[in-house]
């Protein structure tokens, strides 16, 4: 199956879990991320805003935020480039809607992926190594490959986020810029895949 069959095959499952499930699933990440002490190790957090028929992450982003977390959103960045900005979440400052129609803050000193903590990542799908496939628009891609000339760890430690349903059986293909995940956060629970570069 090519990325754009598997990707609208991956819409499909989402699409198909029924909302009291959505808002089950959701709070049942804040319960997960707790009990594996992620947010007692990690200060400087990257999460996203949940957008279409993503799992919602606002029950964790609020988690983070009532821990005294420094958290994190995404934005795109202006013009032709592809590497993403985060901006901390604070009281009083600007949100506007980007060219997707999704919600960005506007913070004063935004970050770049390489100075935070722990990153929560969106995903379509990913696979039992830790490969995911996106929506296509390449953004995380180019935040993190710095990732690819490491040597030795770096920051941040890489969560997706995702419903169980969008698990692969099958192995993706990576190409050579991909970044394997470090863990994938789901209903069921927080699973690390084993890598080298995984020292949670």
């Amino acid at each position: 199956m090519n990325k754009n069959l598997l990707r609208s095959e991956l819409r499909r499952r989402r699409r198909a879990i029924p909302y009291a499930d959505r808002i089950a699933f959701a709070q049942k990440l804040v319960r997960h991320v707790m009990h594996s002490g992620l947010l007692l190790r990690y200060r400087r957090i990257g999460i996203y805003l949940a957008h279409g028929t993503e799992i919602n992450t606002l029950y964790l982003l609020n988690k983070m935020l009532s821990l005294h977390k420094q958290v994190y959103l995404p934005m795109l960045p202006y013009g032709r480039g592809k590497k993403l900005w985060f901006n901390r979440v604070e009281t009083g400052l600007p949100w506007v809607l980007n060219r997707f129609g999704m919600a960005e803050n506007r913070s004063r000193r935004p970050l770049r992926a390489q100075k935070l903590d722990l990153l929560f990542l969106p995903l379509l799908g990913y696979d039992d190594l830790g490969y995911r496939i996106g929506t296509g628009g390449g953004y995380y891609d180019a935040s993190l490959n710095y990732l690819c000339r490491r040597n030795y760890w770096r920051m941040p430690y890489l969560i997706g986020v995702s419903f169980a349903c969008q698990h692969l059986e099958d192995k993706l293909l990576p190409d050579f810029w991909d970044i394997p995940m470090n863990a994938i956060l789901t209903e069921y629970g927080l699973h690390r895949f084993q890598e080298r570069n995984n020292r949670f």
